[in-house]
């Protein structure tokens, strides 16, 4: 699954991350509660969210050269100390694809709106690579959420796409900062919706970086999830 993921993902660069990371990767930049990641000793913690790591090597290497364009994939397992519903196929340890793109931002904020389109449509070519080797995922739902400020740029977004046609909504989630979020659900095996990939804009490497132009944009795909709930039936026609 790691392979046909990480092909989709061919324009990103793909990197390995380490089982931990600095004590308070999550907390400071998304504003996680500390409570729902397992520390560790000598002020690490283990890895729970790919994407706060990453924004850490994205502002690295914007930092080196201010005018380059970062682009990163990983597949990384992570562990959560937060209580996990008791649902077919969450567990406290999962495995996670992700994207990561970095720049500095361009007239008519070209770079966040491309950035976010670009994601979205590696996520969905993704999923086509993965139905010929046992799964599927129907009835998929893709929706743009933006805070009224950002509703144009979540228009310009949503516009770049024919099928699966993309619904707008509005977007209350603080945790998306920058005010532009994406999601991306589909049927599993028993016939449920699940939110199966999500994205969006945040201010992380601006902050570490200092510059208020650096753009970080980022999504997760709960592969794991993929393996035990969107396997095709084995009596499946197709």
């Amino acid at each position: 699954m790691d392979r046909h993921l990480l092909a989709a993902a061919a324009a990103f660069e793909s990197i390995e991350l380490s089982p931990v990371s600095p004590l308070g990767a999550c907390s400071i930049m998304g504003h996680a509660s500390q409570n729902k990641v397992l520390s560790a000793l000598r002020g690490t913690e283990v890895v729970s969210d790919p994407t706060n790591v990453l924004a850490l090597e994205c502002a690295r290497r914007l930092r080196r050269d201010r005018d380059t364009v970062v682009r990163l994939a990983t597949s990384h397992r992570c562990v959560r100390a937060q209580e996990i519903p008791k649902v077919r196929g969450f567990t406290a340890s999962f495995r996670m694809f992700c994207l990561a793109s970095a720049g500095l931002e361009r007239p008519n904020q070209a770079f966040v709106v491309d950035a976010v389109a670009e994601q979205m449509t590696i996520m969905l070519q993704a999923l086509d690579a993965l139905e010929p080797y046992g799964f599927r995922f129907p009835n998929r739902r893709v929706t743009v959420l933006a805070t009224e400020e950002k509703a144009a740029l979540a228009d310009r977004i949503a516009g770049q796409f024919g099928q699966p046609a993309v619904s707008r909504a509005r977007l209350d989630h603080p945790y998306y900062n920058l005010g532009l979020r994406f999601q991306i659900a589909a049927h599993s095996s028993d016939g449920i919706e699940i939110p199966l990939i999500d994205g969006g804009a945040f201010d992380w490497v601006a902050k570490l970086t200092s510059n208020h132009r650096a753009v970080y944009v980022a999504s997760g795909f709960g592969s794991q999830l993929v393996a035990l709930v969107f396997r095709r039936p084995l009596n499946s026609p197709e």
